[in-house]
């Protein structure tokens, strides 16, 4: 025996379809849609205060809806009006947004009671819904009585107003703000769709910046229009990303399809990005109420890794040409600042100036902050200690002797504290030089490029010598010359420096893995004979390897070739630091220096008084 059977509707299913909503202010917008489907021109929102009891309004100007209507369509669940009546509105040609027919109990997520008022063709026609009636009915929601009356007015009188009552304490009051934001996705450009909350007309005002458009084909063959810009000034975070746009009506709020888990991109840059996303309205699956997109649909996971790339490529190119050309116009600012800097200065101070603005651009900074940002550090960079004390005695000369000799013992005391802060950074640079020496994959000409320019680290003697142009030339034409062998490759790595007194110093660099003995000893003897004619001055030989045969040491000290370890080198060094960090530290006598200038100029002081 078979029986027919029947569903059966549960009054709660009018909560949980109006529980769809995230957002207070997206139930409001399911609202506004209907009166875009009614062909209204304007609409009304009225959102009541913080703990006001007043209720929300949401009037239009639409057709509106006669009694009949009102019973067989507004009340028939899931029966969207675009089933009846088609895609488009009748006079308006407008794309219908409803979509599932179950957009009118989104007020209920909001209120415990929902009031409609609709007028046409001479008839007013009111309706309550009272959420908690329907639940304790305990019978199938067609069953349910609903209160509606109707009652004749103007012929002429159009449109409808719903009132959202006894408003629900435990969710957040919409905000008026938030709900302009979001309507202004949909309706902001409308010519003939007016929209206000709280009196307030609803506008998206265009962005300028760089616009971008692709088309791309879904797996389902749907086809995507994406149009993006991306901002000359960054937006902010609540309006940045795309909105999708599924059948004329948007869903949920803008997102940035994975561009906030780029780790390359900066807050700043990802505001920057605005647009929206156009598709047909079954591209996506969507959720009950048809307001946002299920994410796990594989043609929404599509879509989104297209956005990904091409949102990324275009925030690639804007930043790199708009970084060039900002690049370009600081330069000359640049260019005129370093021609009054040092020029052994120069390549430090462009090389910091040139990371600060990559970094600050690449973070959004506006050019006017980054024109700022330049200006301090050259300002830091160019007026060092003794560029201010040098200001200070050049305008102290034109005062008295005193001021004169007090200002020139400055210069003294920021020699010695410039002294102190090289002595602690030569120190520091002293364990780099030994991390690399014990390193036994180092070569000899990485050992020679770390100390071509750093030969104090030999000694007090070696300050101030320095490779040039013409010496290096001598070294190259030597080494062209003796090596020429197979072995060529091998050919030991050689500095030649020079010093004002025509002095010259030859540093043959080793591995620091290899042991300087006999061999060192006949390549040294060598060099000597070679380069001494050449140069037809005296010569110093020094080299330097791991461990020194300490035989040679003994046999050829105080002679002009000298063998040396680079540790026995750096701990020399290290020691004559230590030595001159511990002299300056000893403060009686800076203060002693101090003390008696101070004197000097109260001496002066009242001299100069008595004589007047």
């Amino acid at each position: 025996m078979s029986n027919y059977v029947h569903f059966k509707v549960d009054p709660r299913l009018t909560a949980i379809l109006g529980e769809s909503y995230r957002r207070s202010e997206e139930a409001i917008k399911e609202l506004i849609d209907n009166a875009w489907d009614a062909e209204a021109t304007e609409v009304h929102v009225t959102l009541p205060g913080i703990l006001s009891s007043d209720p929300i309004m949401i009037s239009d100007n639409g057709a509106g809806m006669k009694p009949v209507e009102v019973e067989n369509e507004y009340l028939n669940i899931a029966n969207p009006r675009w089933t009846r009546k088609g895609e488009k509105t009748p006079n308006r040609q407008r794309t219908v947004k409803g979509r599932r027919g179950i957009g009118k109990f989104a007020g209920l997520t909001l209120a415990a009671e929902m009031e409609l008022e609709t007028k046409a063709h001479g008839k007013c026609t009111n309706l309550r819904i009272a959420k908690n009636d329907m639940l304790k009915a305990g019978q199938d929601l067609e069953r349910i009585p609903l209160p509606l009356s109707s009652d004749d007015c103007d012929p002429k009188d159009h449109g409808t107003v719903i009132s959202l009552r006894s408003l629900n304490q435990n969710l957040l009051f919409p905000q008026s703000e938030r709900l302009r934001e979001i309507l202004a996705y949909d309706y902001g450009k409308e010519t003939d769709f007016a929209v206000f909350v709280n009196g307030d007309r609803v506008f998206r005002h265009d962005i300028a910046g760089r616009s971008f458009t692709k088309e791309v084909t879904l797996p389902n063959g749907k086809v995507a229009v994406v149009n993006w810009t991306i901002a000359d000034k960054p937006v902010p975070s609540s309006k940045a990303g795309l909105m999708l746009r599924a059948g004329e009506k948007a869903m949920g709020r803008s997102h940035l399809f994975g561009l906030e888990h780029n780790e390359t991109l900066s807050d700043r840059l990802r505001r920057r990005v605005v647009g929206e996303i156009a598709v047909a309205a079954d591209a996506f699956e969507l959720t009950a109420a048809g307001g946002d997109v299920i994410e796990c649909d594989k043609n929404f996971e599509y879509l989104t890794s297209v956005i990904q790339d091409v949102v990324t490529n275009s925030l690639a190119e804007t930043h790199s040409t708009e970084f060039n050309l900002a690049k370009g116009r600081w330069a000359q600012k640049v260019k005129r600042r370093l021609e009054t800097v040092p020029e052994h200065r120069r390549p430090i101070i462009r090389e910091r100036l040139e990371k600060l603005i990559s970094r600050a651009y690449q973070e959004g900074e506006k050019e006017e902050r980054i024109d700022v940002l330049i200006e301090l550090v050259l300002d830091a960079l160019e007026m060092d200690e003794y560029w201010t004390v040098c200001r200070e005695i050049n305008e102290a000369e034109k005062v008295d002797v005193f001021h004169f000799a007090n200002a020139l013992e400055k210069f003294g005391l920021c020699d010695l504290a410039f002294m102190g802060i090289q002595a602690k950074r030569r120190l520091e640079f002293l364990d780099w030089i030994d991390r690399l020496a014990c390193d036994e994959k180092t070569t000899e000409a990485q050992m020679h490029k770390a100390l071509q320019n750093n030969l104090w680290v030999f000694g007090n003697e070696y300050s101030l010598m320095a490779s040039n142009q013409q010496l290096q030339t001598i070294i190259q034409q030597f080494v062209q010359q003796e090596y020429t062998d197979k072995d060529a490759a091998d050919r030991p790595d050689l500095l030649l420096a020079g010093n004002v007194l025509r002095q010259n110093l030859l540093v043959e660099f080793k591995r620091p893995c290899l042991k300087v003995g006999r061999q060192a000893e006949n390549q040294a003897i060598q060099y000597a004979d070679s380069l001494t004619g050449r140069l037809g001055m005296s010569l110093e030989i020094l080299v330097v390897g791991g461990e020194v045969d300490p035989k040679l040491c003994d046999e050829y000290t105080g002679k002009r070739t000298k063998f040396l370890s680079y540790h026995a080198v750096i701990a020399s060094a290290r020691t004559q630091l230590e030595w001159l960090l511990r002299q300056l530290q000893e403060p009686p006598r800076i203060e002693k220096q101090i003390s008696r200038n101070e004197t000097l100029v109260d001496n002066a002081a009242v001299t100069s008084a008595e004589d007047k």
